[in-house]
Order: structure tokens, then C-alpha cells, then sequence
């Protein structure tokens, strides 16, 4: 438990991993697709909140590997976790369309 408090630590005050441009421009493109598709299906639309709960879990994931930077390994976990989320909140039929798209 010791070393996991010293890792903790170290990355709180040392790790501040930060999104490059193409990363921003990735998280942008998927906003705009969700944003188009979800609503044709009669399902929820995807809103701001989503896209900066991406930006956060991104800089969480790089942040956990004592990484400045941020990788598209990041990126793709956190759009893979945000949208499992948001599919699985979507009505049955609207869930069908959005799997077979996403």
C-alpha cells in the first residue's frame, strides 16, 4: 500500500498529461457522427458533457501511465468506455442502429 500511496502521489503532482489537435479533431469527429445519428433513431443526443467526460477519462488514462502526453491509446479507450455507456442508454431499436455504425 505504500508504494501505491508514493505512485498516487507522484502522479498528482508530477503528471499532467495534455490533447494534442489531432486528438481534439478525433473526439470532435465521433461528437458530430453521435450527434447526427442518435436522433435519426429516435434515441438521446449526445451532448458536451459527453465529449469533455472523454477529454477527462483521456487525461485520467495517460495520467495513470505517468504519461505528459496523451496517445491515441487513450483516446480510443475512452471513446470505447463512453460509448459502451451511451449505447447501453439508448432505447432497443436505437441501440441496434448505433452498434451496427459504431
Amino acid at each position: 500500500q505504500a508504494l501505491l500511496k508514493k505512485y498516487l502521489i507522484y502522479a498528482r503532482k508530477r503528471c499532467h498529461p495534455k490533447l494534442s489537435n489531432i486528438d481534439r479533431g478525433k473526439i470532435a469527429h465521433l461528437y458530430g457522427e453521435l450527434r447526427a445519428k442518435s436522433p435519426k433513431d429516435g434515441g438521446m443526443p449526445i451532448g458536451v458533457r459527453h465529449v469533455e467526460s472523454i477529454i477527462r477519462m483521456t487525461e485520467a488514462h495517460a495520467k495513470m501511465h505517468l504519461r505528459e502526453f496523451v496517445k491515441e491509446e487513450d483516446v480510443n479507450m475512452a471513446i470505447r468506455v463512453m460509448l459502451q455507456s451511451f449505447i447501453s442508454a439508448q432505447k432497443f431499436s436505437t441501440k441496434r442502429g448505433l452498434d451496427r455504425h459504431f
